[in-house]
């Protein structure tokens, strides 16, 4: 597997985690201060998963680009 579609796969796994712990986060609200910061925690580890995605969709679309550029 090459590091790109390492990457990705790596993010897909992570994302995939935090999106079913936050559907399972109860929709009553927070009960406390701990299930703030767990809401908290998750919603920023969905952001960096969905950013690291993005970039690495970016990069493997300019690689993509540069190889075609180069036979021209």
């Amino acid at each position: 597997m090459t590091l790109p579609k390492a990457l990705s796969y790596q993010a897909f796994k992570i994302a995939d985690s935090v999106y079913k712990k936050l559907d399972a986060f109860p929709e009553g609200g927070m009960e406390n201060e701990q299930d703030a910061e767990l809401f908290l925690k998750l919603s920023m580890q969905a952001t960096a998963t969905n950013s690291m995605f993005t970039e690495n969709l970016r990069i493997e679309q300019l690689s993509l680009k540069t190889t075609i550029e180069s036979f021209q």
